[in-house]
């Protein structure tokens, strides 16, 4: 399963994809601050899943699409009914189900309740594009195997989450 930067970046990689529409005026430059906190915005709703940690139930219902779904609608009503926000939200919490099924599962139950309400079945993908995160601080490698996990999801999700966030600034409108 990926790490907690990987899931920021997966977060504000997706959901900025949804997040704002074209810009309404020619050369329009909205403020700056309002890129960065709709990205670290998306960024956190990435990293949401993974608070079921508190309650002993990591992988399960909040790790599949009806929680997307959920989310999706909670964004709709917070963000007075304004479907990009409703689809950014839900694509920003949809890309953690996405990393952690294309992660390294190591701890039983093996993948992800990713197709709860439909099944209680898990799943893996067989790709494991994303390394195991190790919370066993006592080994010897723990600090060179989370960097070196750290470092791929980096590489991996850095430079489109970087040409996304570019592309916006310069083309679409942030939220109000």
């Amino acid at each position: 399963m990926p790490s907690p930067i990987g899931h920021a970046l997966g977060g504000a990689l997706l959901g900025g994809v949804f997040a704002g529409g074209p810009a309404r005026i020619a050369g329009e430059r909205p403020a700056r601050w309002r890129w960065w906190r709709d990205a670290l915005l998306l960024a956190a709703v990435g990293l949401v899943p993974d608070l079921d940690f508190v309650l002993g139930a990591h992988s399960t219902y909040t790790h599949s699409v009806g929680a997307v779904v959920a989310v999706g609608v909670v964004a709709w009503l917070a963000a007075g009914r304004r479907l990009k926000w409703a689809l950014a939200a839900g694509a920003a919490y949809g890309s953690h189900i996405l990393l952690d099924w294309l992660g390294n599962d190591t701890t039983p139950p093996i993948g992800i309740m990713a197709l709860w309400p439909f099944s209680d079945g898990f799943f893996q993908s067989d790709l494991h594009v994303f390394m195991a995160i190790s919370r066993r601080y006592w080994l010897a490698n723990f600090w060179s195997h989370n960097l070196t996990a750290v470092a791929w999801e980096l590489a991996l999700l850095g430079p489109p989450t970087l040409i996304v966030w570019w592309w916006r600034s310069r083309f679409c409108t942030p939220s109000r």
